[in-house]
């Protein structure tokens, strides 16, 4: 009976399913994004529970899973490499702050001089987002390359800054809060992805990547690994409705969502991998076409996606708020018209610098 994982790497190259889920993850997150920073869009429907759900696990989960993942398949996964490349993710993330929701709040306040533009400015300035924890994250496994830490190891270092989490949670929001601990705990409302309560996440892909990448049956692989997965995601939402819960405002809501723990690990953990499964079982039977082609572009250009889609959201959103009614047909147009916009964008910077960024390194 042939080994299912191989010593050496014999599964390289790009990975379609992969490719997939990080381009329904741009999708998705755009499509969030514009349903909850658009004033006149905190209605609450069907839509907004699909769009929500899909915007959660299956968006900033997922990158982060990939993120790790792309770290095991990178040919540039030096220490020295991984920390240049997690600092400049950094400056890009304060930089992106600025333009697309400090500036237009300092025009605002210029302009009028009121005070809420002056909290607003500094505060989505210095939010802590996606990109922040992603140039966090990279120094995380630049240091971790470096220590030369196996697997097993980079496992129980995610395992104690979980735990840490926990304490400095309480002790920071206690005595200490504002920006810079907002990049390690939920210090504040604004922030979004702190490192401490999503590392798990990039670690999880880091673990999945490393067997990926040494698997020889593929089908057998996704096969068990959706097995388990998904067995993972039921338990829990039977389990939600035995004891009673709304695993969905548990887990899902506005601010739960950005506090993970270990319960949201084991839950948004078994639906990602559940969705990866069940993209690869749709790459065999190429149903996808053209739209695979699509989402495999958006993959590649996640990162200039990202930028443009927040540029475009943040300034209409704080200089064109009355240009918004609350209509779910409408925000979903304005939505799709976002990702066209963030994909043309993409493909021009391509064009015109030859150069992409992601928030994955090949």
């Amino acid at each position: 009976m042939t080994k299912l994982f191989s010593d050496d790497r014999v599964n390289t190259g790009r990975q379609i399913e992969l490719d997939w889920a990080r381009g329904f993850a741009v999708f998705f997150m755009i499509l969030v994004h514009v349903k909850l920073e658009l004033p006149g869009f905190p209605f609450s429907n069907l839509y907004s529970q699909v769009i929500e759900f899909a915007g959660s696990p299956l968006a900033a989960p997922v990158f982060m899973i990939l993120l790790g993942a792309g770290i095991v398949y990178s040919k540039n996964n030096e220490p020295k490499k991984l920390a240049k490349h997690g600092l400049l993710l950094l400056v890009l993330h304060y930089a992106l702050n600025f333009t697309a929701f400090g500036l237009p709040n300092l025009i605002n306040l210029v302009q009028t001089g009121e005070a809420e533009y002056r909290e607003a400015f500094f505060h989505h300035t210095f939010g802590v987002d996606i990109l922040a924890f992603a140039g966090i994250t990279f120094l995380f496994f630049a240091l971790m390359l470096k220590l030369k830490m196996k697997s097993v190891h980079v496992v129980l270092a995610a395992l104690a800054l979980a735990c840490l989490n926990y304490f400095l949670s309480w002790i920071m929001n206690t005595f200490w809060s504002g920006p810079a601990p907002g990049l390690f705990i939920r210090a504040s409302e604004y922030s979004y992805f702190p490192f401490l309560s999503w590392i798990g996440y990039p670690v999880m892909g880091y673990i999945f990547g490393r067997h990926l990448i040494r698997c020889t049956d593929k089908n057998s692989f996704y096969k068990y690994l959706f097995a388990f997965s998904f067995l993972i995601t039921l338990t829990f939402t039977l389990g939600s409705f035995k004891y009673d819960f709304d695993i969905w405002s548990m887990h899902f809501g506005p601010e739960e969502y950005y506090y993970q723990d270990f319960i949201e690990y084991i839950l948004v953990g078994g639906i990602c991998f559940t969705w990866i499964s069940l993209l690869y079982a749709i790459s065999k039977v190429k149903v996808l076409g053209f739209a695979g082609k699509i989402l495999a572009r958006w993959s590649r250009n996640v990162t200039v996606m990202y930028c443009a889609q927040w540029l475009i959201i943040g300034w209409f959103s704080i200089m064109y708020p009355s240009l918004f009614p609350e209509n779910p047909l409408i925000n979903f147009a304005i939505g799709i018209i976002v990702v066209i916009l963030s994909d043309i964008a993409a493909v021009l910077y391509r064009k015109l610098t030859g150069r992409q960024v992601r928030l994955e390194i090949k």
